[in-house]
C-alpha cells in the first residue's frame, strides 16, 4: 500500500468514526466511540513517519487537520453532555453556522495571511481605489491533492507580495501546510469539495481570503 493510499483510508475511518459520535450524541447508541478515537489519534501520528513527498505531506496535513477540528469538536460536545448542558436546536444551528463563517475566513494569522481580510471585513472587488485589480483564485480540492495548482497558487502569492515590497515570505512547505489546516479546518464545517482561496493586496499587504464552494 501506497502513503497516499495509507492516508485515504486513515481519511475514511475519521468519516466512519464521525458517523460514530453523531450516533452517540443523537441518542442512537449508549456509550461514545472514544477508545476508537485514541487508536486513531495513534495511527494518525504514526503516519507523518511515513510521509516524504511535498504532495503526500499536503494530504496528509489535510486529513489530520481534520482529525484535530473534529477530536476538538467531540470533546466539547462530549464535556457539554457530561455537565448536562443543552443548547437549543436553533441555538446549536446559530452556533454552527458562526463556526462555519469563522472557518470560512480563516482563523489565524498564518504564515500566509489566511483569514486576515475577514478581519478587515468583505473587501469590494475594485470598489475604492488603490485596492488594484480584482483578486487572483484559486481552487483547492478537498478531496485530493493537486500540487501543480498549490505551486502556482504559492507562485502567485509570493508575486504578489514582491510587488507591493512584502519581505515576509514563506517557505512553500510552510504555505502548503497552512493551506492544508485551513482546507481541513473549512472541510470540516462545511461539507465542500472546493475550497475557492483568493488573494488581495492592500495596503502594502498580501493576504488570502478563504470561502467554500459546495
Amino acid at each position: 500500500m501506497t502513503v497516499e493510499e495509507e492516508i485515504r483510508r486513515v481519511d475514511i475511518d475519521i468519516t466512519k468514526l464521525k458517523i460514530q459520535f453523531d450516533l452517540y450524541f443523537a441518542g442512537s447508541v449508549p456509550r461514545p466511540p472514544t477508545d476508537r478515537r485514541e487508536a486513531l489519534e495513534k495511527q494518525v501520528k504514526q503516519l507523518q513517519f511515513n510521509v516524504k513527498s511535498v504532495a503526500d505531506r499536503f494530504l496528509y496535513n489535510a486529513v489530520l487537520n481534520k482529525f484535530n477540528a473534529y477530536s476538538e469538536l467531540w470533546l466539547k460536545s462530549l464535556r457539554t453532555k457530561e455537565e448536562g448542558v443543552h443548547l437549543h436546536p436553533l441555538a446549536r444551528r446559530a452556533a454552527l453556522h458562526s463556526a462555519a463563517s469563522a472557518a470560512a475566513g480563516g482563523g489565524s494569522n498564518g504564515s500566509a495571511g489566511v483569514g486576515a481580510v475577514a478581519r478587515q471585513g468583505h473587501a469590494r472587488r475594485g470598489a475604492a481605489r488603490g485596492q488594484g485589480p480584482h483578486p487572483d483564485s484559486w481552487r483547492i480540492s478537498t478531496c485530493g491533492k493537486d500540487e501543480k495548482t498549490l505551486k502556482n497558487f504559492y507562485e502567485s502569492f509570493i508575486a504578489a507580495k514582491d510587488q507591493v515590497g512584502d519581505q515576509k515570505r514563506p517557505s512553500f512547505d510552510a504555505f502548503a501546510r497552512e493551506i492544508a489546516r485551513h482546507t481541513a479546518t473549512i472541510k470540516g464545517q462545511v461539507d465542500c469539495e472546493l475550497i475557492d482561496f483568493r488573494i488581495y493586496s492592500r495596503e502594502n499587504k498580501v493576504s488570502i481570503k478563504a470561502k467554500p464552494l459546495k
